[in-house]
């Protein structure tokens, strides 16, 4: 069994409950997860575009309203993911994870807010 590398816990998260768009598009995009540490996005590069930005702005939707703006990333990965029948054929998607690079006061703050008030246990 592999040893967990992780140095924060993943919360993963409903779908659309949690939304991130970028600096440099007015798009939402669906955030699968997220830590202390990072987040990951869900996107369709054919009709979102690539993403380019390394800042973000986390939107919480539904019974948790959370807004933190302006989060500095960094890419970890991009790449393509399995979408129907456990193929590529299924459309074209992507996943981003993004290492947060530094979080003021009130950003850390947020994400407590949004980890202990809106989410469920982790993956």
């Amino acid at each position: 069994m592999r040893a967990e590398r992780r140095k924060y816990r993943r919360y993963c998260i409903d779908r659309d409950k949690v939304q991130a768009s970028f600096s440099d598009s007015p798009k939402t995009h669906v955030v699968k997860d997220v830590s202390r540490g990072g987040v990951k996005i869900e996107y369709n590069p054919l009709t979102d575009g690539l993403m380019e930005s390394e800042v973000i702005d986390i939107i919480a939707m539904h019974d948790c309203r959370v807004y933190l703006p302006k989060i500095s990333c960094e890419t970890v990965y991009d790449i393509l993911i399995l979408m129907q029948d456990r193929s590529f054929k299924g459309g074209t998607m992507r996943v981003r994870g993004l290492k947060f690079v530094h979080l003021t006061k009130e950003q850390e703050d947020g994400l407590d807010s949004l980890i202990n008030q809106c989410l469920d246990a982790s993956a």
